[in-house]
């Protein structure tokens, strides 16, 4: 008996990877993907907070291309954030002030997609960042000197997410799309992101997290 169960293991040790790689060519056919993402950003800077409130909206669209278990990828995104100056002792003011970012962003991400027509699909990014910004203010006496200051800033960030394929719940609906628009898989993902955005001499602190969700289509 004891033989049988060792024999049984070692079969489905070995089957494993001729399941995993049924159609081994799909692990190197290139697919590209597109997608777009709305979430919540948290700034790690308290006085960013103060101004802006606790927890912002960013969008961003991504845009990948690679094989089944690795892939490059780049996104653009916008946040823009509506607060008050504060005063010496740290008050809210009545003067707006306004921040708008544009977060660009590339990275390598590597997919657990080990089977055909896998259902969730982890993953695990790092890449690099640069956000261009700009902040303007209300001034009272109407003039424009110093109403606003831009920028940009170079960072990196590191993410964890994972990846559902639609296609899995309704086959016919998904051969009739991919038939009628190219599409191979739609996917709803889910994202959490840290940013890292090194501090300079008088620039903003914009290091902090975010989490995204939304839709991906691959092709």
């Amino acid at each position: 008996m004891s033989n049988f169960v060792f024999l049984a293991a070692l079969a489905a040790l070995v089957g494993l990877p001729s399941v995993a790689h049924a159609e081994d060519n799909t692990l190197w056919q290139i697919h590209h993907g597109v997608g777009v993402r709305y979430g919540t950003v948290k700034l790690d800077d308290a006085y960013l907070r103060d101004v802006f409130g606790k927890q912002n909206d960013v969008v961003k669209v991504d845009y990948v291309i690679g094989f089944r278990l690795v892939e490059i990828g780049v996104s653009a995104g916008f946040e823009q954030d509506l607060g008050f100056l504060r005063t010496s002792d740290g008050a809210a003011s009545d003067e707006h002030d306004m921040l708008t970012m544009w977060p660009l962003e590339a990275g390598l991400t590597a997919r657990l997609d080990f089977f055909d027509e896998q259902w969730i699909v982890p993953t695990a990014s790092i890449g690099g960042n640069y956000w261009i910004w700009r902040e303007n203010w209300y001034v009272p006496d109407g003039s424009t000197a110093d109403a606003a200051r831009t920028g940009g800033k170079l960072g990196w960030h590191w993410a964890a997410g994972g990846m559902l394929r639609l296609d899995a719940f309704d086959r016919k609906a998904s051969s009739e799309l991919q038939a009628s628009t190219g599409i191979d898989d739609t996917f709803i993902v889910a994202e959490y992101r840290g940013n890292q955005m090194p501090k300079g001499e008088s620039e903003l602190q914009m290091s902090g997290w975010e989490i995204t969700g939304g839709l991906r289509f691959d092709f």
